[in-house]
């Protein structure tokens, strides 16, 4: 039996797609990991409050990227079957929604202060929490504009679109980051905070591109996106019919990760420090393999939308192995060389830095087994967002999040004594519950009866 197939839904067809998403997400990786070693090597507690208000301010609002950033499957569908009014239509309610969402972000400020000042954080940290989470939280309505008009590219397959925008995005980021961090010339040391509108930055210079390659006149033209600005209501709704249950669930799985890292946050400022810096290697794994997830939503849509679910099958399967071979890879480094990603946070401070690093190394063994079975699962959860099967997603996946991960977490570092490695042990059995559960719900093909552009 062949690893991989070929043809319609093969593996070429799939990477051609695939690797400028996963370069895409690549340098969002990098570049959200060069701003935490700036800020690692800027002071302790900037690494200490990166992570959690990031998290934060990322937990408010995958509520609604999980609603808009499913226009990308209803872009695909339509394409698949030869729509294209209906492509610009469906992205400019995604961008509508986004518009919106990012208002009702800036009014939940005060509730992520809450959140923060009742973290049990120190209060240096919390300090710089707050100021982190405030410019990313009230910015929220720049990155969910863009996540929607990246759909019109990324839904059709051109996926060398969004590459090419996010990583001008991201280099912008970094070069301001370092600038706005640490101050040159008359420029201030911003610190936290300069990190914050660096990225802010990034995202500004990405809708700003989005805007002007949705506005050529080829695609006025051909897809007659600035005809179709509009709201159209019947499909407005549609999209808060099956975008909403994803959103839910996302919601709630990067919730519960939030109440993770806040948890075992609380055990002391060592821990907290060191969860971070598993949590940003881990971005090493997770990000890349978002793109190949989305590479397998947006062929899963197209060919569910050209009413070819067995190629679609194909296409998920593909996606599966590729990610668990790059998974496998990247876990074998993790267990024989931990400190080669772990030491890089190292700094100047080595007295306060040596017993977070010590702390890091052993749980990167645990990281290894956690990026594997995660890999694996997102791609059948992806297949399975394609196909518009959110609802049953939504339940499961936020039941043993919510009944059985962050209740576990919470006893194992308050009432059972548990320390940092037993806490990411219990994060990476329930990546492995979750592995299975999408592996099961995708293999039984329940999702072949769901049609989301049926009006």
């Amino acid at each position: 039996m062949k690893l991989f197939t070929r043809g319609e839904g093969g593996a070429r067809e799939l990477l051609t797609v695939a690797y400028p998403l996963i370069l895409s997400t690549a340098s969002s990786t990098v570049m959200q990991f060069i701003n935490r070693v700036f800020l690692a090597r800027y002071s302790p507690d900037a690494l200490a409050a990166c992570v959690p208000a990031g998290l934060l301010s990322f937990v408010f609002a995958c509520f609604f990227f999980g609603v808009v950033s499913y226009t990308n499957a209803f872009v695909s569908q339509y394409f698949g079957r030869g729509k294209s009014a209906s492509v610009s239509v469906a992205v400019w309610q995604g961008v509508w929604l986004a518009l919106a969402s990012g208002l009702l972000l800036v009014l939940l400020t005060p509730l992520g202060y809450f959140i923060i000042e009742h973290s049990g954080h120190a209060p240096s940290v919390v300090e710089l929490e707050k100021q982190y989470f405030l410019i990313l939280n009230c910015s929220g309505i720049v990155f969910l504009a863009s996540a929607a008009l990246s759909a019109f590219f990324t839904g059709r397959g051109l996926t060398k679109v969004p590459m090419s925008v996010n990583m001008a995005g991201n280099a912008v980021c970094v070069l301001l980051s370092w600038l706005l961090v640490f101050g040159a010339g008359p420029v201030p040391s911003l610190g936290i905070r300069g990190a914050a509108y660096a990225m802010v930055a990034g995202q500004a210079i990405m809708l700003g591109l989005y805007l002007a390659l949705i506005f050529s006149p080829y695609n006025r033209r051909r897809y007659r996106t600035a005809r179709l600005v509009g709201v159209h209501k019947g499909l407005f709704l549609r999209l808060i019919k099956y975008g909403a249950p994803n959103g839910v669930g996302f919601f709630l799985d990067i919730a519960a990760f939030g109440a993770f890292i806040f948890i075992v946050g609380a055990l002391d400022k060592v821990s907290l420090a060191a969860s971070n810096i598993i949590a940003s290697v881990n971005m090493i794994a997770f990000m890349p393999v978002i793109g190949m997830g989305m590479a397998v939503l947006t062929l899963a849509g197209k060919y569910i939308g050209m009413r070819k679910p067995d190629v679609a099958v194909r296409v998920t399967h593909n996606g599966a192995r590729m990610a668990a071979l790059y998974a496998l890879g990247l876990g074998i480094l993790f267990v024989a060389v931990p400190g080669l990603f772990v030491n890089i946070f190292g700094s100047g401070h080595s007295d306060e830095y040596a017993e977070i690093l010590a702390a890091s190394r052993p749980v990167m063994k645990v990281l290894a087994v956690f990026v594997f079975f995660d890999a694996i699962g997102m791609i059948y959860a992806d297949a399975l967002r394609g196909a518009g099967d959110t609802r049953f997603q939504m339940l499961g996946a936020s039941a043993a999040a919510w009944f059985l991960f962050v209740p576990g977490i919470w006893y194992i570092t308050h009432q059972g004594g548990g320390e940092l490695i037993h806490a990411w042990a219990w994060a990476g059995f329930y990546i492995f519950l979750l592995f299975v559960f999408f592996g099961l719900r995708f293999r039984s093909g329940l999702w072949r009866r769901i049609d989301i552009l049926r009006k």
